[in-house]
């Protein structure tokens, strides 16, 4: 990729929202890597575009979780014993 960011940048909840917002893009679902020792060493949160069909929007999803799950077993060096999704609740 050519326009990867030099250097991270914490955001805030409310930039996050706020982006999401404007993007006009859902929140979708969350899910996180949990170690044996019970540490948290990664979460994701995902926002998709609503104007994909469910279909793709859940492909989408679970073709990110599993990059991101691979990417964190290879990072990490450590596979995670429990892996948490937790979809949006309808309001």
């Amino acid at each position: 990729m050519t326009d990867q960011p030099t250097e991270f940048r914490v955001t805030s909840v409310k930039e996050w929202a706020e982006a999401i917002e404007t993007s006009a893009l859902q929140p979708g679902p969350t899910f996180g890597y949990q170690m044996v020792d019970g540490s948290w060493n990664c979460a994701v949160h995902l926002a998709i575009s609503g104007q994909l069909t469910d279909d793709a929007q859940r492909l989408l999803a679970a073709e990110l979780q599993q990059a991101i799950s691979d990417t964190v077993n290879r990072v990490l060096y450590l596979a995670p014993v429990s892996i948490r999704f937790r979809e949006e609740s309808a309001s």
